[in-house]
């Protein structure tokens, strides 16, 4: 957010259900092949295609890339977000899994889309607990293997400190909000923002796109599904469901307001007493 506020366009992790053509180009170039080789691996994704739409990128599989970013866009700036501990990320990052996988699981078995992000889910899990049977794992899936996910974090930030140049490379906590960002991005005085330092419920935000994501296509589906079903059913019936369904109803009434008396067929009308309902009869 603090990124798209000093005028760079991002791409997030909960942007990916936003941009069809980007999940897409992951799913296609590395999700689907780890998954058929059972494999997996970080493969090359097209950072031109990124790059077309977006300025930055921030979190993951995104994170994960920083090598491939340095080859392919060597005057590119690299900011390396610390925690205050591994066990405050790991808490952080086993939270955001569990929000996540049932809600795209449930959305997998309908949904083109679905099925892509499970794919992600799955290879991202793989590769952070260093462990491809997450690839094939019956649902719900098993829990982050805590030791190895944290040597997992470690392990990343440790090679993005040996690999990336100093001169290219902020080492930022949040907390320290907009002053190091503004003087690692060069962006003057006058132009760095006064206002609190946005702050947002990651967790939060990416659990909900990903049940939007599959939540308004089954609606618009069901709505076809429905209106085929009511077509076909006035054709056959010569009546509208709605019609079809009045018409039931009004029968089970009219079968309901009979009843039997001391053996005689009375007609129930409602504010008639008996006495009276058995003389009309």
């Amino acid at each position: 957010m603090a990124l798209e506020e000093l005028g760079y366009p991002t791409l997030h992790t909960q942007h990916l259900y936003e941009n069809e053509e980007v999940i897409s180009m992951w799913a296609d170039e590395v999700f689907f092949p780890s998954h058929e080789a059972n494999k997996a691996e970080l493969r090359r994704p097209n950072l031109d295609l990124i790059a077309s739409k977006f300025s930055a990128t921030a979190d993951l599989p995104m994170a994960l890339y920083y090598e491939q970013v340095m080859e392919e866009y060597p005057d590119c700036k690299f900011i390396l977000t610390t925690r205050d501990s591994s066990e405050v990320w790991f808490r952080s990052w086993d939270t955001l899994t569990k929000s996540i996988a049932q809600p795209t699981h449930l959305g997998s078995f309908f949904l083109s889309n679905a099925v892509q992000y499970m794919a992600y889910y799955r290879w991202l899990f793989s590769i952070v607990n260093k462990d491809d049977s997450f690839l094939t794992a019956s649902f719900p899936l098993p829990e982050q293997n805590k030791e190895r996910a944290i040597e997992s974090y470690e392990e990343h930030n440790r090679k993005v400190r040996e690999i990336i140049p100093a001169d290219k490379l902020l080492e930022y906590s949040v907390k320290e909000g907009w002053q190091p960002l503004c003087d690692f991005l060069e962006i003057g005085p006058s132009d760095c923002p006064q206002t609190p330092f946005p702050k947002t419920n990651s967790a939060r935000s990416v659990q909900v796109q990903s049940i939007s994501a599959f939540i308004a296509p089954l609606i618009v589906a069901l709505f076809v599904l429905f209106y085929a079903f009511a077509s076909t059913f006035r054709r056959v019936t010569g009546k509208s469901v709605v019609e079809w369904t009045m018409f039931k109803t009004r029968k089970a009434v009219i079968k309901l307001q009979h009843v039997f008396i001391g053996g005689e067929k009375v007609f129930w009308s409602p504010g008639v007493s008996v006495g009276q309902r058995k003389k009309r009869v």
